[in-house]
């Protein structure tokens, strides 16, 4: 499926915004490679990404908000990647609303003004909030919160919800993917900053670790990714993508081996206080009650439309994927003293 995918691409131009980050860099560098497609990546930090001028892709400088530069990017081009956002909960609200929401809203107008067969949307699992007590399945059917204290959460939420009803107003083709913890080289939150954590004796695991967490490697979040750029089911659908769950005991484990410390665990009795104090006082701790709620869940989400509308399976299981994870940390000495 995977290789029919990659063959009709290949005559395709195609657009990845935050192709200097995370997923967007490494959406861009395989499109290059594996696809031989016309492959234009936007960001602001250009000379971060020396690996996507080897590879062939044409990169351009473009802030989200600047209508002449996106509408240059965006003409003549056939299928869009949306991935740039703003992220973290230290950031002003109203920036990564604009970031979020506003940017998401002049992409779709102008990719209808422009003729794009398909826009491709990242958003997160984080738009579903935690899960509900005794819930065990999170669907795509799912209803997104739009007042969640989360930041990023919020905003994508509210930019879902907006772009799915402009996308259908201007007839733009729009899929909607919604990944969990996306890790892999290049990974600052789930894999650098937590090993960061880690090393330094930083608490990471509250009770007992049992809740499940969402991992999903880079490669297989983009195996989806492309699936839903061609697939002619995909059109106007929302697919979580997300790798086989695994207690977040066992994925600080893996980290634990990586960075060369055994993870420390605070009983959950005093996390709570501790996430309620730094909500309330603003302590700047990367701990807060509605994370708190997410590390003590027994909820997966559902994977069984990507597997039967797209024919996407993992292809990379956890140990290969720590252990790509491992060798990029240690080959850039991110982890020396």
């Amino acid at each position: 499926m995977l290789s029919q995918t990659i063959e009709t691409l290949k005559d395709k131009r195609v657009l990845v915004t935050g192709a200097t980050g995370f997923i967007g860099g490494r959406l861009a560098q395989r499109l290059a490679l594996e696809t031989e497609t016309a492959v234009t990546g936007t960001g602001r930090s250009l000379h971060k990404v020396p690996f996507l001028h080897q590879a062939g892709v044409t990169l351009q400088k473009a802030d989200l908000l600047d209508k002449e530069a996106m509408s240059q990017a965006i003409t003549g081009q056939d299928v869009i990647f949306h991935i740039a956002a703003q992220k973290g909960n230290q950031i002003d609200p109203e920036i990564s609303l604009r970031s979020n929401v506003e940017a998401t809203d002049l992409l779709l107008r102008l990719a209808a003004q422009s003729g794009v067969q398909r826009v491709i949307y990242t958003s997160s699992v984080n738009v579903y909030g935690p899960p509900k007590p005794g819930q065990t399945l999170v669907k795509e059917s799912d209803p997104v919160e739009t007042d969640l204290r989360d930041v990023y959460g919020r905003t994508k939420a509210i930019a879902e919800l907006r772009a799915r009803e402009l996308a259908a107003e201007l007839g733009v083709d729009l899929v909607i993917v919604r990944p969990g913890m996306v890790y892999g080289p290049r990974a600052q939150t789930w894999i650098l900053n937590l090993c960061h954590y880690v090393k330094k004796g930083v608490p990471v695991i509250f009770g007992k670790g049992n809740g499940l967490a969402c991992p999903v490697y880079v490669d297989n979040l983009i195996d989806g990714m492309l699936l839903t750029a061609v697939s002619p089911q995909a059109r106007n659908e929302t697919y979580n993508f997300c790798d086989h769950p695994i207690t977040w005991r066992d994925y600080f484990r893996y980290l634990g081996q990586i960075a060369g410390r055994r993870p420390r665990t605070v009983p959950y009795w005093i996390a709570w206080p501790v996430a309620v104090l730094n909500e309330r006082f603003q302590l700047g701790l990367p701990l807060t009650p509605e994370r708190l709620r997410f590390y003590d869940t027994q909820a997966v989400y559902d994977m069984s439309k990507a597997r039967t509308q797209l024919g996407w399976e993992q292809r990379i299981a956890i140990e290969e994927g720590m252990r790509r994870s491992a060798e990029w940390l240690h080959e850039e000495g991110l982890l020396a003293e």
